[in-house]
């Protein structure tokens, strides 16, 4: 079945509910980490976007001088919403309700009433781009980071080429599917040439795979791939390709908006190298036109999935029970209190009901 059609089930599946809505509350809290929230050409000098992340509006505003900041939406004056009107010019962004102007680091600096400013700052939160991709930290109650994300390198590589969906499910759940091998083979039709290697590292997953494919008039191909998954929000996939001289790469980036609701982006970019700027270009998009329609056949999957905490696992599935140990680090405590508190008081209605 081609992506296509995958892409249309998974948006007009006949009769069944998205997983959002299907289940009385969502299975999982919202993580701690790094997330993506898009792609820095998509924020040139002087806009103003709004992104959504963990049930909360994120305000991403780039100054004159290439500087990203990511705001919390709201002014600290009257509270209107600073993607709303809201401007950039210099460093400086002015609240459209009354043209009260702050640093994009947060002071206010000057209002229109010709009076001092009032010891008023907008709330920021951490960000960082790196290799194109916007990364904005998501915290316990406003925690700082406690790790970063890895500095990927930028120079020599084509800017990414992706796309996003929305869709009914949970970065925990859409980020296990790098080492769910199982379904690497029966959905989506590759072979492993061999065992896949797989370890963990404190907020670390990273691992080594091969496919083998048959490819019209050729024959039987093997493809190399390595990936890296950071936290919950960031999985890097290398693809090496020594027939061309280069290395194509591939970024899945789950970003929790709201209860058991993402944004699922997927990227593509690839080294500039011998073939030269356009021909690495051509290689590129048709990399990532073959990779993201392979990357749809799990949207329906995820858009309907409910998340089964004690699996009946087999032979083959890969390490999930291992993945989902690594992953209970990036679950505040309080959160996680709640989470197991919702749990038990659901269980009780069960028994009582």
């Amino acid at each position: 079945m081609g992506g296509r059609k995958y892409l249309r089930l998974f948006r007009h599946a006949a009769g069944a509910t998205p997983a959002d809505l299907a289940f009385p509350s969502a299975p999982l809290p919202y993580p701690e980490g790094w997330f993506c929230l898009g792609f820095g050409h998509e924020v040139g000098p002087g806009r103003v976007v709004t992104r959504r992340l963990t049930g909360e509006d994120v305000v991403l505003a780039r100054g004159a001088s290439g500087t990203l900041r990511a705001l919390r939406p709201h002014c600290p004056h009257l509270g209107a919403h600073l993607g709303v009107l809201g401007t950039v010019s210099g460093e400086r962004i002015t609240c459209g309700f009354h043209r009260f102007e702050f640093s994009l680091d947060g002071p206010c600096l000057r209002t229109p009433y010709g009076q001092p400013p009032p010891r008023a700052a907008l709330g920021t939160l951490p960000v960082r781009e790196s290799a194109g991709l916007i990364l904005v930290w998501s915290g316990r109650g406003g925690s700082p980071p406690s790790w970063e994300p890895p500095a990927i390198p930028a120079a020599g590589w084509l800017r990414p080429r992706g796309r996003t969906f929305e869709v009914a499910g949970h970065p925990q759940q859409m980020t296990e599917n790098v080492i769910d091998f199982g379904h690497l083979e029966q959905l989506h039709g590759a072979t492993l040439a061999k065992a896949p290697e797989v370890s963990f590292d404190g907020v670390l997953c990273t691992g080594r795979f091969q496919v083998e494919r048959k490819l019209p008039r050729v024959g039987p191909v093997r493809v190399d791939y390595a990936f890296s998954v950071h936290g919950l929000g960031l999985t890097i996939i290398d693809c090496d390709l020594p027939w061309a001289g280069t290395t194509a790469r591939f970024f899945a980036l789950p970003t929790p908006v709201d209860p058991w609701l993402s944004r699922f982006r997927f990227a593509a970019t690839a080294r500039t190298g011998p073939m030269g700027t356009l021909a690495t270009r051509l290689l590129r998009d048709a990399l990532y036109t073959v990779h993201a329609a392979g990357s749809t056949l799990d949207l329906p999957v995820w858009q309907y999935q409910k998340y089964q905490r004690t699996p009946r696992l087999a032979p083959g599935d890969g390490p999930i029970g291992r993945y989902r140990k690594w992953a209970e680090q990036f679950y505040p405590t309080a959160a996680a209190d709640r989470f197991e508190t919702d749990l038990d008081h659901r269980a009780d209605h069960q028994r009582n009901s």
